[in-house]
């Protein structure tokens, strides 16, 4: 795995979300050496979802999730909370799949909505869908792509053009837009604490505070104990760079900035509805309310004040108002932009990653096919 960043940006400053809602009370690090049908390695939405699914598909398997901090440390605390499927993807998909095993993909995406409902707790699921949008002449035939390629699939809804003059927030910086139904935000640690609290509800073991060292054979090496497991999965996502399984995905920092409360945010900019939004550069910008109206923007370029810059620029009605938390996080980014699934060759050691900042949804589909 290669990192793109330079050492004066290592580390992350704690996210907003955790407080908002803290992590419940720690569960116990592992400190003995135990059996186990799989272990999972990494306590975030994709091992949860992973461990989840597994015990839906065989209650009587025996799951242990290893989370070297507490679950959602990572990028899935940290991250904007936008919720989405692969409808967004499927230029990309088709490219790789093909028209109908790329369509039947991002029509099973979707299920992740469902699966968030299923949880039962308040996660601040804002199902008002998703907006991309361009800011230059050369992002409106990029859009004008993801509307063809949804159009071409038989799934025109999928992609719905919205013109300026329609969009449902004002800002100088929007040429237009696509609409994307299969989009929704989050509150991220609501979610990871939700997923946690199913996990350990279904039986699923999970060991906080229990960084893993190395994996033998079908041993997973801990600090202070050890897992002989059948299966083995690597959630670990940007930090795995020591797994030979992730060479061929890069890491990169995103950055974030929280406003206070904005009270009369509808008057200011409209966003009646709150749409997850983002533009369509490579280093691109990302923008959501939250349930109390504040307003969180996210630049791909990792530096907290390109994303002040972006916040102020891309809606200057906003220019007085203060911006409360700021925090990082690496991602980690594939050659394609889209998740990898596979198998280490030659052993029974799995993994999933490179969501390329796109992980909240998909993971959910990723945790799927682990656990398959």
């Amino acid at each position: 795995m290669k990192r793109l960043y330079g050492r004066g940006v290592h580390g992350s400053t704690r996210p907003w979300w955790r407080e908002e809602a803290p992590p419940d009370e720690p569960e116990p690090p592992l400190e003995e050496t135990v059996a186990a049908d799989v272990a999972v390695v990494g306590g975030g939405l994709t091992g949860l979802w992973t461990a989840l699914e597994l015990k839906r598909r065989r209650a009587s398997a025996h799951v242990v999730v290893l989370e070297a901090g507490r679950c959602g440390d990572g990028a899935s605390g940290r991250n904007g909370g936008f919720l989405h499927g692969l409808w967004a993807a499927l230029p990309r998909l088709v490219e790789l799949l093909g028209e109908g095993q790329a369509t039947a993909l991002a029509a099973e995406a979707t299920g992740v909505y469902a699966a968030v409902r299923a949880l039962g707790e308040d996660v601040w699921l804002n199902e008002s869908g998703m907006l991309t949008v361009s800011t230059g002449p050369a992002h409106d035939a990029f859009l004008e792509r993801a509307v063809e390629a949804a159009a071409r699939a038989g799934a025109p809804e999928e992609a719905v053009p919205v013109a300026r003059g329609e969009l449902p927030l004002r800002s100088p910086a929007f040429r237009g837009a696509v609409f994307y139904r299969d989009g929704a935000t989050v509150q991220p640690a609501r979610l990871v604490r939700a997923l946690r609290h199913a996990a350990l509800a279904a039986g699923v073991a999970i060991n906080e505070s229990t960084p893993v060292l190395g994996i033998d054979g079908s041993t997973v090496r801990c600090e202070r104990g050890a897992v002989r497991a059948e299966e083995i999965v690597l959630a670990t996502n940007a930090a795995a760079a020591r797994w030979p399984a992730t060479r061929n995905v890069f890491v990169f920092r995103s950055a974030i900035v929280l406003t206070d409360p904005v009270l009369d945010l509808h008057e200011r900019v409209g966003w009646q509805r709150g749409e997850a939004v983002s533009d369509a550069r490579t280093y691109l910008s990302y923008f959501r309310p939250t349930e109390d109206n504040r307003v969180l923007m996210g630049s791909a370029s990792g530096d907290f004040g390109r994303a002040e810059a972006a916040l102020r620029q891309i809606f200057p009605a906003l220019a007085d108002v203060r911006i409360a938390a700021r925090w990082d996080g690496a991602i980690d980014v594939s050659s394609d932009r889209l998740p990898v699934v596979g198998t280490v060759p030659g052993t029974r050691v799995h993994y999933g990653h490179g969501y390329t900042g796109n992980g909240v949804g998909p993971s959910w589909l990723v945790g799927r096919a682990l656990a398959s």
